[in-house]
């Protein structure tokens, strides 16, 4: 049975604005920030913020070879707060859209950032980057030294072409999103990666915490 999803499963905050039908076949959205060597821009959603994007949850699972793969969360609130607990590594992110000089669209998982002065250095530069990228073309290379990325933007923006693919989504990005999880969607206690989790057991010392024998 295919697995998809649609958006209203996945929002947490219902600030959501599509983008442009599809005009063009587009079997490829990659997933994940551009390369080191792409030129990138994002489409912008609503009011050209990274807030317009809508939050969502994701978590990163293992797979037979141990190689990472994103899931996204979808469901009610109190399903997805449930996942939070008991899955490893989720993350509250903005799935942003974007396309490389290349042509290659993609969802990059974004990180939220709620305050621009405290934080890791990847998730603040991150951010940066990405609004940067609203307006302009840029590449994002990381600095492993100083744990922060690198923003590189491009001097010359009026020698890249005037093509709409640019400037406007080649498929809307509830189909983006489904292409780029290919199915990896997590919506209910009987998805094997929920169900293989194990359960929440709770400790007498959180037992004691919550009469107020204890102080946490």
């Amino acid at each position: 049975m295919t697995n998809i999803f649609n958006l209203n499963q996945v929002v947490s905050k219902n600030k959501y604005n599509k983008g442009v039908a599809a005009t063009v076949r587009y079997d490829v959205v990659d997933l994940g920030k551009p390369g080191p060597d792409d030129w990138f821009k994002l489409y912008k959603m609503g009011d050209g913020r990274l807030e317009d994007y809508p939050q969502m949850l994701i978590t990163l699972q293992k797979d037979a070879e141990g190689k990472d793969h994103p899931y996204l969360i979808g469901g009610d609130e109190d399903f997805k707060a449930s996942c939070s607990e008991k899955l490893s590594r989720c993350r509250d992110v903005h799935l942003v859209y974007g396309i490389t000089l290349a042509k290659r669209p993609f969802i990059w998982p974004l990180v939220v950032v709620e305050d621009l002065t405290v934080g890791i250095g990847w998730h603040i530069t991150g951010y940066e980057i990405a609004r940067a990228a609203f307006d302009r073309w840029t590449k994002i290379r990381s600095d492993k030294a100083n744990n922060r990325y690198l923003h590189i933007d491009l001097d010359d923006q009026g020698s890249v072409p005037k093509e709409r693919v640019f400037t406007e989504p080649p498929i809307d990005y509830e189909t983006a999103l489904n292409k780029a999880f290919k199915e990896r969607f997590i919506n209910s206690p009987d998805h094997p990666v929920y169900r293989n989790a194990g359960s929440i057991v709770d400790t007498n010392f959180a037992k004691q915490v919550a009469k107020g024998v204890i102080k946490s």
